[in-house]
């Protein structure tokens, strides 16, 4: 992943040259599907919503590109990659709006031990700064090394899980961070992620959203694959037949469901982005609503404008839209997804099987390009 203004810079030049090539031609002057082709993006789906509505939907390319070849359809389910955060804090928000939990609960008496910032043992970690990246714990190396494998309660224990700064004080994008929402969630309720997101929220707004890759057998799962360096990165069927249900709650290794292990289709997650958006008519209370969309710390890179909420970011950039626009980026195995959506509730949904990972700062520029197509109003 291109990160940094230098890395950007050279995977800019080498991507004419040494990207993976797109296996489907655009239609003329179809500028959508100029924008993809640029982007060298393998297939995708868009979905694109009006003033609270859905409205067009676009599918182009291939999800899987392995044998003859799997077309994209508006029903195929991708890997979100991050944008499960968002989905994770609307969770977390309806349960809020329900009364039966708050943003504002210490972390440790949620889990049943403590959770101390070793710098600042003083300071409580509370559910919401999870939700904004603001927590101060961080992805350590043993995070990295040994996922799911080591506890949670075992990386908390390690002083690199932690900034050297107060919790509340720093922005630093954490997945462990958001990932401890699952273990939170699952330890209060006693039943799995996947359950309670059931439960609370994918039934009752009728969509077909999962956590568990082995619900979606019998459905079209995109693979993923890198535009640069070239390569097939993501399985989905090779990770299905090896995947382990995640049905039974396990709040000491889940967590790496909330933070980027959702599978959806782009029309349910534009049907999530409008709750996201408005509330969906009492379905979130304006407290909740509020916490997602207030920015509390921004961005470190100064390219865009930025700043995080409790599972949403907002950005503020005349430059690229001129107006304020919400909503989440997801990144992994080469696919780059995007959902943003403005104040009208105007907006898209954006998920590929793979594309070029170029940004600007943090924003990435497929993303950029399509605000500027839609959003310009």
């Amino acid at each position: 992943m291109p990160i940094g203004k230098t890395r950007n810079m050279l995977y800019g030049l080498a991507l004419p040259v040494l990207g993976k090539a797109c296996a489907w031609k655009p239609a003329k002057g179809d500028a959508l599907q100029c924008i993809l082709h640029r982007h060298h993006v393998a297939g995708a789906c868009i979905q694109r919503f009006e003033k609270g509505t859905l409205t067009d939907c676009t599918a182009v390319g291939y999800a899987s590109l392995e044998g003859g070849k799997t077309s994209v359809t508006a029903d195929t389910l991708f890997r979100t990659a991050s944008i499960a955060k968002m989905v994770t804090a609307l969770l977390v928000m309806r349960l809020q709006t329900k009364g039966l939990i708050s943003v504002e609960e210490d972390v440790g008496s949620l889990l049943g031990f403590d959770v101390r910032n070793p710098h600042h043992p003083d300071t409580p970690l509370t559910l919401g700064m999870l939700l904004s990246h603001t927590s101060s714990i961080v992805d350590s190396p043993a995070y990295f090394a040994r996922m799911g494998e080591v506890t949670a309660q075992e990386l908390l224990g390690q002083q690199d899980a932690f900034l050297n700064a107060s919790p509340g004080a720093r922005f630093r994008y954490s997945n462990f961070a958001a990932g401890l929402v699952a273990c939170v969630l699952e330890t209060r309720f006693g039943m799995s992620l996947e359950t309670l997101a059931q439960q609370e929220l994918f039934q009752p707004l009728g969509v077909f959203g999962t956590y568990d890759i082995t619900q979606t057998r019998g459905r079209v799962v995109a693979d993923s694959y890198r535009v640069l360096p070239s390569g097939h990165a993501f399985d989905a069927q090779a990770r299905l037949a090896k995947a382990q249900s995640v049905l039974k709650p396990d709040p000491e290794r889940h967590y790496a469901l909330a933070s980027g292990n959702l599978f959806i289709s782009a029309p349910d997650l534009a049907r999530l982005a409008l709750v996201a958006w408005n509330g969906a008519e009492g379905f979130l209370d304006e407290r909740s609503l509020c916490a997602m969309h207030t920015p509390i710390h921004g961005w470190p890179e100064p390219e865009v404008n930025m700043r995080h909420g409790m599972g949403l970011l907002m950005m503020d950039e005349p430059a690229i839209c001129p107006h304020r626009v919400w909503g989440h980026q997801g990144f992994a195995y080469g696919a780059v997804n995007g959902v943003f959506f403005d104040e009208e509730g105007s907006g898209f949904v954006c998920l590929n099987s793979g594309a070029s990972e170029q940004r600007l700062g943090h924003l990435a520029l497929i993303n950029r390009d399509l605000i500027r197509l839609w959003m310009k109003k």
